[in-house]
């Protein structure tokens, strides 16, 4: 099965009217929790649909994502290569 890669803009709108944001306050530099004000419950549903746009991000690796930018990148090398 093969997953298309969003770009960083679709990625972000997505992710924008899943957390019910704003687009434009979802710059690559953003920070989830400083920025963006999330919480661990929106972090939990974001992780959820990054699972769902085709890329499982190990918990290791969740929780050192930072930014809008740290996660796109993450979810891109992910979606792209197959699990396991």
């Amino acid at each position: 099965m093969t997953t298309e890669v969003l770009t960083f803009d679709a990625f972000v709108a997505r992710v924008a009217d899943a957390l019910d944001l704003e687009p434009e306050e979802m710059t690559a530099n953003a920070r989830f929790d400083e920025d963006l004000g999330l919480d661990s419950y929106d972090l939990v549903e974001l992780l959820t649909l990054v699972e769902e746009l085709g890329a499982r991000l190990p918990d290791d690796v969740a929780a050192g994502v930072q930014t809008v930018g740290e996660l796109y990148r993450e979810y891109e090398q992910r979606v792209t290569r197959p699990l396991g």
